[in-house]
């Protein structure tokens, strides 16, 4: 008999528990929001998709739907948005009105505390330590008149940038069985790190978070990535030139051929167009060419830029800016980005700048 009632609990346990893993709950108080409506959306942009919406009663809210797999989700709270992770664990918010000083005014805001599972924590500290990085760099842009400061908060968003990489490679080590793992991985390293250090830190992660849909993410954008790395094929294209014709990177088979992913507010790019035209002119008639895929978005500019630097080599965009499809194509999250190919369209080095790209295409041809 006691096997029976064992095995009755165990039943009842495991599908409370189904119950669980396929339901979100986000309850709140507020309790001077009565009226006010709280919003789940799909993300922190400003004109997410909401997903889900709660009206404070009684100074309380209450979210609760089925929840197909744990995803970064977003609320807003009195036209203000907070990151939350949506998983199947409760998730508690708290609003009250504080008083705080402001330019030496008392003033009072809303102060919202989100408490939930580890996963929300774990991806807190994440964002802590990149927000001390992001305030450096807007120091850095306002110092830009005063040197000697500018100098000095250089240095401390480097050590900044450091400490940012070592809570993300410590939170992906100490918590490899956390959706936030996976997270991090997705939205702070698989674009931007090398590509055999990504897969490093992904294999670091358990079978069940590797298979979850972040984790299935950031295998989608290392295989994305290998499409794009030194050895393999580039990947063709289409997009229309400055008349409106259209060109692939197919039809250019047969030279060395250098892709360039820039735009015309990009400084970056801008400091680097000397070496480019340094290095088009000397080997062009070699078999050397270029091909400039601008993320512009305003015909005008990418035009304006091309005259007024004198870029003479080809020129292609869809004028799409960062929603570009040959910039996803190649996995280009940041520009300048450049890819060197080979007479039969093999990339044979990327992100190739000054000096180096001078030695590279000098070494080939």
């Amino acid at each position: 008999m006691k096997h029976v009632l064992w095995g009755a609990l165990l039943c009842v346990l495991c599908l409370g528990c189904a119950q669980r893993e396929n339901t979100y709950l986000i309850e709140g108080d507020w309790k001077d929001g009565e009226g006010q409506v709280v919003y789940l959306k799909s993300s922190m942009d400003k004109d997410a998709e909401i997903l889900d919406s709660a009206v404070v009663q009684g100074g309380v809210f209450k979210m609760q739907q089925p929840l197909a797999y744990v995803h970064p989700r977003a609320l807003s709270v009195n036209g203000s948005s907070h990151f939350i992770i949506l998983d199947s664990l409760p998730i508690h918010v708290k609003c009250e009105q504080v008083k705080a000083q402001v330019k030496g005014k008392e003033i009072e805001r809303l102060q919202v505390k989100i408490e939930g599972s580890v996963e929300q924590d774990i991806f807190k500290a994440m964002l802590q330590a990149q927000q001390v990085e992001m305030f450096l760099m807007l120091g850095l842009a306002y110092a830009k008149e005063d040197p000697t400061i500018q100098d000095t908060l250089a240095q401390v968003y480097i050590r900044a940038k450091e400490q940012t990489a070592k809570t993300i490679d410590s939170l992906v080590t100490n918590y490899p069985n956390s959706y936030a793992a996976a997270l991090i991985l997705r939205d702070f390293v698989a674009k931007h790190r090398e590509l055999p250090e990504v897969e490093e830190m992904y294999g670091q992660l358990t079978p069940w978070i590797r298979q979850s849909y972040l984790g299935r993410e950031v295998k989608a954008i290392i295989d994305a990535r290998k499409t794009v790395a030194v050895g393999s094929v580039a990947p063709d294209f289409a997009l229309q030139t400055l008349d409106g014709k259209t060109i692939s990177l197919k039809d250019l088979r047969g030279k060395f051929v250098l892709v360039d992913f820039w735009a015309s507010w990009c400084g970056p790019c801008m400091a680097e167009v000397p070496n480019v035209k340094k290095v088009y002119e000397k080997f062009h008639v070699k078999g050397f060419e270029v091909v400039g895929v601008s993320l512009d978005e305003k015909k005008e500019a990418w035009t304006n830029a091309i005259a007024k630097h004198g870029l003479s080599w080809l020129h292609v965009s869809s004028l799409k800016g960062w929603k570009c499809p040959v910039a996803a194509q190649y996995s280009v999250t940041g520009i300048p980005a450049t890819f060197l190919l080979d007479p039969e369209g093999k990339i044979i080095a990327r992100n190739l700048r000054g000096e180096e790209l001078m030695e590279a295409v000098a070494k080939v041809l």
